[in-house]
């Protein structure tokens, strides 16, 4: 193997193992898709994640659905690791397919002891579906940037939440 190409597989394999940044997987662009961490163990509410969606209209106006789940950072094996207890919520209709939609859920986990910490990540899979035929689709994960202080769900914009104690 030459050393380009093993240079150019390490990158890809660090830029996928790293715990930042997004990952769009679509048919075609879609202006206006993210997701993102919009609520993170705050005094009001310990232990809660918020994960907020925005999915843009389709033309031909196909309903906007979402699938919000959770994924823990493990530490020992620098990996990304699914939520399997309390972290799904399942499927959603966000919107009708006439415009722009964002929506969300809050998931809320016992404070870790003293002394840990979790991190914690959204992946979402968004469908625009006509009835019940899925005519696109898209797979992200949660990022930074998407603060709005005229938005009270958008107060707060971040990749992912980290609980400590």
């Amino acid at each position: 193997m030459t050393s380009r190409v093993l240079i150019v597989l390490t990158l890809a394999a660090i830029a996928l193992a790293a715990p930042g940044g997004a990952v769009a997987a679509t048919k075609k662009a879609h202006s206006g898709l993210w997701a993102t961490v919009n609520l993170c163990d705050t005094k009001a509410r310990p232990g809660a994640v918020g994960i907020r969606v925005s999915i843009p209209r389709e033309k031909g106006a196909p309903a906007q659905w979402a699938h919000i789940r959770l994924q823990w950072f493990d530490g020992k094996r620098r990996a990304w690791r699914r939520v399997t207890s309390g972290g799904d919520a399942g499927w959603a209709r966000i919107g009708i397919g006439t415009r722009q939609v964002q929506g969300g859920t809050t998931f809320t986990f016992p404070p870790p002891k003293p002394g840990s910490r979790i991190v914690l990540r959204g992946i979402v899979e968004v469908q625009w579906r006509d009835g019940t035929k899925v005519v696109d689709l898209a797979h992200l994960r949660t990022t930074a940037g998407h603060k709005d202080a005229k938005d009270p769900h958008r107060k707060v914009s971040r990749a992912s939440c980290e609980i400590m104690r």
